[in-house]
């Protein structure tokens, strides 16, 4: 969400700084520019560890791939193991029955549950050790990195589709989930989020609340743009405002010269005497004048968390002044 500049100390600290009581609009795009290095970063990582490009849904287990393919694949979805021998009939049919069961599954990488990873414990004897594992066949479920359930020897495929049912039950919802396939790239903010910010940064500010408003129009509930298009108004509220200082002219109106006011508090930080100037225009004032000094309020409110300490105690006070 993008909040205004909060005092030193304050938690606050997303969104473009205020400097001299105006957005500093290089930080707007220098944040942009960030936000793109490190989804190229994440994008890279991705790719380096193997987990971007098109994950198998059955593949053999070196001591190589070891710790990606199964410590790390196990906090993403669960991975079910197969420690077996060619020596074994019966690891050779778990073998082909669990990497058929892993193929069935037709969904898209991001939606799959489990994996099916197999270790031929004739050539790679120390993962077997590693895994403390005694006898083969052993079919170990991993999950988070660590074992979650086990059996010994073949087993009918209908009792092993359920022990897999019961495994992908056991860890749904808390694991990480495969990324998306290779080529679809991480997105840290969506293309109309960074249009709008664009035109914020030229200083067409019309413009950046009608990118803001189409966003909302599509997505009512959609907080951050909520919170920068109100970041927008009080922007082109304050330049409009210094515009007309600049040519002399005066605000007769006292709920808009206590916006004014409230306004310039905020720029500088001061977030409680902002809101309380415009309490106590409610206080003092009826009916459409009442109703202008709290929408104003409102306005700044949404600016911050709906959480934040100090937006809930105005707001208490804003009741009030109401009632």
């Amino acid at each position: 969400m993008t909040h205004p500049n909060a005092p030193q100390g304050s938690s606050q600290s997303a969104g473009p700084r205020f400097v001299g009581g105006a957005i500093d609009l290089g930080d707007v795009k220098a944040r942009a520019q960030a936000r793109e290095e490190a989804a190229e970063r994440v994008n890279q990582a991705q790719q380096a560890a193997g987990t971007a490009g098109e994950v198998e849904r059955f593949a053999e287990v070196t001591p190589e791939s070891f710790e990606q393919d199964l410590v790390i694949r196990s906090t993403q979805v669960a991975v079910v193991l197969l420690l077996g021998t060619a020596r074994s009939e019966a690891s050779e049919e778990l073998k082909t029955m669990l990497g058929r069961l892993a193929q069935m599954v037709d969904v898209p990488q991001e939606d799959v549950k489990f994996v099916v990873r197999y270790v031929d414990v004739d050539t790679n004897g120390e993962i077997a050790q590693a895994l403390n594992v005694k006898a083969v066949p052993t079919v170990i479920a991993l999950a988070g990195g660590r074992p979650l359930t086990q059996f010994e020897g073949g087993q009918p495929e209908e009792q092993i589709k359920r022990w897999i049912e019961a495994v992908i039950s056991a860890t749904d919802g808390k694991l990480q989930g495969l990324p998306p396939a290779f080529g679809e790239p991480v997105e840290t903010e969506e293309p109309r989020m960074e249009e709008a910010a664009g035109k914020l940064e030229s200083g067409d500010f019309d413009g950046a609340i009608a990118a803001y408003d189409a966003i909302l129009a599509d997505e009512p509930g959609h907080a951050e743009a909520k919170a920068a298009r109100a970041n927008t108004l009080l922007l082109q509220r304050v330049q409009a405002a210094d515009n007309a200082v600049a040519s002399g002219e005066k605000e007769a109106d006292p709920v808009e010269a206590a916006g004014q006011e409230a306004d310039r508090l905020l720029l500088a930080g001061q977030k409680e005497q902002a809101f309380d100037v415009l309490i106590e225009q409610i206080r003092v004032n009826a009916d459409d004048a009442r109703d202008a000094a709290k929408q104003r309020l409102l306005d700044l409110f949404a600016m911050f968390d709906a959480g934040d300490p100090e937006v809930i105690a105005a707001r208490t006070r804003m009741a009030s002044a109401l009632f």
